[in-house]
């Protein structure tokens, strides 16, 4: 786990948390949600993150429960990232199949 994530949990843990909860995002990105209910919370743990130099902080305020849910995405560097459209459209014009008949005929 790379070190961010895990000083942000380390961090996160100090207030009243509801949940954290860590997994993989689009594009190999890491994501850890904190869930927490206090305001003061989450300005802390959102201060505290961007501090590390985190990818992306954002936060989703859910009324309905009246608790707010901090996401840290991180990059992970040995993960997969998925190919540009460009990217995928070459590699597929290289390797597609011919038909023969439809040059048959020609010379």
């Amino acid at each position: 786990m790379q070190e961010e994530r895990k000083d942000i949990i380390r961090f996160a843990l100090d207030y009243n948390i509801i949940d954290i909860h860590t997994y993989p995002g689009y594009k190999g990105d890491l994501v850890v949600r904190i869930t927490v209910k206090e305001k003061e919370a989450m300005f802390a743990i959102r201060k505290y993150a961007l501090s590390l130099g985190i990818k992306s902080v954002v936060i989703k305020e859910n009324k309905d429960v009246l608790q707010y849910e901090i996401y840290c995405i991180t990059e992970d560097e040995g993960a997969y990232h998925i190919k540009t459209e460009d990217v995928l459209n070459e590699t597929r014009a290289k390797h597609l199949v011919k038909d023969p008949w439809i040059h048959q005929g020609k010379k």
